[in-house]
Parts: structure tokens; C-alpha cells; sequence
């Protein structure tokens, strides 16, 4: 597989994890709950995310390089 495969695999993988996040972020939003609790769900939600992002970035440099 030539180097441009391998970009549009990763492009395909990076929107759907960007749909999922999107997904889940409309999920809080329309939760039947308060928005004290919504906001800070949405919070953690939005930290995980970022730190397991954050993670597979460092993997993914790593095979690459």
C-alpha cells in the first residue's frame, strides 16, 4: 500500500471517531437531566477524550516515524 492509502485510511478513521464524539456530545445535550450534571458529564466526557486522542497521536507518531 502506497503512502496515499495509508492517509485516506487514516482521514476515514479520524472522521469516525470525530462523528462519534459529535454523537455522543448531542447525546449529553438532550439528556432529560439537569444542565448542572449534563455540563459537567460533557466536561469529563470531553477530557477523556482528549487525553485517549492525545494517546493514540504518540502511538501512531511512533509507527510512523
Amino acid at each position: 500500500m502506497d503512502g496515499n492509502g495509508r492517509n485516506t485510511g487514516l482521514i476515514a478513521l479520524f472522521s469516525f471517531l470525530l462523528g462519534g464524539a459529535v454523537g455522543a456530545g448531542l447525546a449529553f445535550l438532550t439528556a432529560p437531566q439537569s444542565g448542572r450534571k449534563t455540563r459537567r458529564q460533557l466536561r469529563h466526557f470531553v477530557e477523556d477524550t482528549r487525553e485517549q486522542a492525545l494517546e493514540y497521536a504518540g502511538k501512531l507518531r511512533e509507527k510512523i516515524l
